[in-house]
């Protein structure tokens, strides 16, 4: 246990002494990456110790705007967390942080501390949030979450006579018009917190009432919302407490679920909601109410306001489901299946022990696997992406199998070679990048075992492999934020 204990506790304490030529030497490198790598490497880099105050503002003023040139806009995360596969990979993916609109938010976070000034005015500089409309298909919702709490960083910024004079209110108040769904809840609990005057309160509340009667947008987003009914709740709490009345704020609510309610529906909503839902290391989120409706009718309505009926919360109709949850759908892909499974289970399908792992028979079929994977290509039964999510998450289950030894650094080696690769085949950068950044992170959680692969990674030719395996030795992240990567 305190084996385990020092190790988690490494990359807190890891720091490489470094000079500021060698931090402009990173940053020159992180420059001629690609431009979500830029921006996370220049974040990162703006953490150093040896970094002035000027000189750390200045990274993060450089990385916000290499963050809008991401590839992806903005994070998501998946709607059905129950399920494996993909939906496990692709929350991860975007628990990275590495989309644009989390980029810029990072940056104006890390600035706040150093020049609030600064960083409030790069906030109000990030482009107004226009979520696209998500389909029945589709498996993956929007989450904003962060740019409200980062809105609400903000606010709180401002030095005591500019709070006393209502800047934070006029600061926050062009956010209140949310025009998705998924914005409800995390602007709500914006206003729910505030510590304004009660008139600086009742103006933003009366602009985000106003919006929120107006929101209609697809059922994707709307059965993702259904957490919010809490957060509603909170800000209704707090009218109370302010004695302002909360009535046109649960009227607004009300219209907006019997809207939603009432429209067309996509027909796997029951999977969108309760236990595949329920809050986790792996999603960070809280779960949903089951019952929209019948929260509103037992939790947010007053007189005179009605109780929402059947007939106002009926869906027009049913349809669509989401698709590309599928896996292993090929013969090759079974069979890789199958070998990955009679190396976790022996006889009695129980589980394989650590010493039967060491064994030459266990060793030699994982050897037969490695090679049935190398020669494992995309098909007709899968996207060259798909294949990319498989193949890597199948190397990924390897490194938590493997003993410590020969048997891991031939894993090890086979992952690393196909990631290097296969740059290309991945949908996304930030997907290429997930099983690499897990890499590089388990060299910092494990030194010790992983020297090896630390020291190939610094010498790779390639330069995201190369750059992030030295901004791990100089500026390593927390265990949590490692381990939530594996």
């Amino acid at each position: 246990m305190k084996t385990l204990v020092a190790l988690l506790f490494l990359p807190l304490c890891a720091f490489a002494a470094l000079s500021p030529g060698e931090a402009e030497s990173l940053a020159a490198g992180a420059r001629g990456l690609p431009a979500e790598f830029a921006a996370d490497a220049l974040i990162r880099i703006s953490t150093l110790d040896v970094l002035e105050r000027t000189q750390r503002v200045a990274f993060l003023a450089e990385a916000f705007q290499q963050a809008r040139k991401a590839q992806q806009p903005y994070r998501m995360r998946v709607a059905i967390t129950a399920m494996p596969g993909p939906a496990v990979f692709l929350n991860k993916v975007n628990g990275q942080e590495m989309d644009a609109l989390d980029l810029e938010l990072r940056a104006v976070e890390a600035m706040l501390p150093l020049d609030a000034g600064r960083a409030r005015q790069l906030f109000q500089s990030i482009p107004p949030v226009k979520l696209p409309v998500v389909k029945c298909d589709d498996f993956m919702v929007y989450d904003v979450d962060r740019f409200y709490r980062v809105l609400a960083a903000a606010a709180a910024s401002f030095p005591g006579p500019d709070a006393e004079a209502g800047a934070p209110a006029r600061f926050v108040k062009p956010y209140a018009a949310v025009t998705s769904a998924v914005q409800v809840g995390p602007m709500a609990t914006v206003l729910a917190g505030t510590s304004w005057s009660d008139a600086d309160f009742s103006t933003v509340l009366d602009a985000f009432t106003g919006a929120l009667g107006k929101v209609a947008g697809d059922d994707r987003s709307f059965t993702a919302s259904y957490r919010a009914g809490p957060r509603i709740e909170a800000l209704v709490k707090e009218c109370q407490r302010r004695k302002v009345s909360p009535l046109p704020l649960i009227e607004a609510y009300r219209l907006f679920l019997v809207v939603h309610l009432s429209a067309d529906r996509c027909a796997d909503d029951d999977m969108m909601q309760g236990a595949s839902m329920t809050p986790s290391v792996v999603t960070g989120v809280e779960p949903p109410v089951a019952d929209v409706a019948a929260f509103f009718n037992e939790h947010l309505r007053m007189a005179p306001l009605q109780p929402i009926q059947e007939g106002e919360s009926t869906p027009a109709r049913l349809e669509g489901a989401a698709t590309g949850l599928r896996r292993c759908a090929s013969e090759q892909c079974g069979d890789i299946d199958e070998r990955y499974r009679r190396l976790v289970f022996g006889a009695g399908n129980l589980p394989v022990s650590l010493e039967d792992r060491k064994t030459p028979d266990w060793r030699q079929r994982l050897h037969e696997l490695l090679d049935a994977m190398a020669a494992w290509k995309a098909d007709a039964h899968s996207t060259a992406a798909e294949h990319y999510r498989e193949k890597t998450l199948l190397y990924g289950d390897l490194l938590n199998l493997v003993p410590a030894g020969e048997t891991r650094d031939a894993v090890l080696q086979a992952e690393l070679a196909y990631i290097v690769a296969s740059r290309g085949q991945a949908a996304s950068r930030i997907e290429w990048f997930l099983p690499l950044n897990a890499l590089v992170g388990r060299t910092s959680l494990d030194p010790l075992g992983f020297g090896a692969l630390r020291a190939e990674l610094r010498k790779s030719s390639d330069p995201v492999v190369a750059l992030y395996a030295r901004l791990e030795e100089v500026a390593p992240r927390s265990a949590d934020r490692l381990i939530g990567l594996l």
